[in-house]
């Protein structure tokens, strides 16, 4: 995931990424997360099934803050926990483009 989160950075083509079932973990969504800061062209992203636990969803919350491109996410079975969900609720709070999680 963080070879793929650097080209994010930079790509200005690629609009929806679906890494369903990779277990990327934690490192793999914290690279994602710092990708989304300043990626404007993924309006959606699939992680479903990648075990990113409490501080993968912190850290794509994170970037859920800043971000304005995103308005899919899809993260079911990753367990994230209450933590998790709570950091992206607090996202969610500040980011008008997520219409779909």
């Amino acid at each position: 995931a963080a070879a793929l989160a650097e080209a994010l950075k930079v790509n200005t083509a690629v609009t929806e990424m679906w890494l369903n079932g990779n277990y990327i973990g934690v490192q793999g969504a914290a690279a994602l997360a710092e990708a989304l800061k300043v990626n404007t062209t993924v309006t959606a992203m699939g992680l479903d099934s990648n075990y990113i636990g409490v501080q993968g969803a912190a850290a794509l919350a994170e970037a859920l803050k800043v971000n304005t491109a995103v308005t899919e996410m899809w993260l079911n079975g990753n367990y994230i926990g209450v933590q998790g969900a709570a950091a992206l609720a607090e996202a969610l709070k500040v980011n008008t483009a997520v219409t779909k999680m």
